[in-house]
């Protein structure tokens, strides 16, 4: 992830809610993993990349948590070398009602469609 934390332990490039654009929510969620990643936070709250277990090394577990951060999916608090990842829900539910709903059932339905 980046180092360019604000005082207050916040990274410094994910949007204010007013600046939130729906492309780049929708091109977000167009990676399984990242999909993966949201149902995770909205299933058990705030976790670190680490604790998600992601089957992809580090590196590229930052390039997805970026991702997310700065299209205005996630929240991410730093505290020390950690960072703390949180879904901006009533963010999103307030720009997009129905929207974080209906990309975490569509991510359950894929993940339980059976694979030819």
């Amino acid at each position: 992830m980046t180092d360019d934390a604000q005082p207050g332990g916040v990274d410094g490039d994910q949007p204010d809610t007013a600046r939130i654009e729906l492309d780049a929510i929708l091109h977000a969620t167009a990676d399984p993993l990242r999909r993966h990643m949201l149902a995770l936070l909205a299933e058990h709250g705030e976790m670190t990349a680490a604790e998600m277990a992601l089957p992809v090394s580090r590196a590229t577990g930052s390039y997805h948590c970026r991702i997310l951060r700065q299209a205005g999916w996630t929240h991410t608090r730093v505290r020390g070398r950690e960072r703390y990842l949180s879904l901006r829900r009533a963010d999103l539910d307030g720009l997009y009602p129905g929207l974080v709903e209906a990309v975490l059932a569509a991510e359950l339905a894929e993940r339980e469609r059976p694979k030819h």
